[in-house]
């Protein structure tokens, strides 16, 4: 009962994070091939990665299996180095609306 009731728990919670915010339409006729590429950021409201880093970047490139690879960057002016983060997103539905879900923990998923 116990195992049956976290593995329900785990599996709300790795999929719960990949929905559509109240108020917000994905865009439909989404281009993947004019997604991919370098991405430099104008403004932002920090996740905790990003948190004192600047000169911010998301770097999207196709991987073997139809999934996108990300590459997030930033200098960190207080350690003198730049951060990286590599994840893998993959379409929540159809690849012609603009719903990704990305990981950068394994198994775990967010929009």
């Amino acid at each position: 009962m116990k195992t049956g009731l976290a593995v329900t728990a785990l599996l709300f919670l790795m999929t719960g994070c990949t929905g559509v915010p109240k108020g917000i339409e994905p865009v439909t006729g989404f281009d993947q091939q004019r997604y991919l590429g370098t991405w430099y950021e104008i403004a932002r409201l920090d996740h905790s990665f990003e948190e004192g880093l600047s000169q911010v970047t998301a770097e999207y490139s196709l991987n073997n299996d139809g999934s996108i690879k990300v590459i997030n960057r930033g200098y960190s002016a207080e350690a003198g180095e730049w951060k990286e983060a590599e994840g893998r997103a993959v379409f929540v539905g159809d690849s012609n609306v603009g719903h990704l879900k990305v990981s950068f923990f394994g198994p775990f998923y967010a929009s």
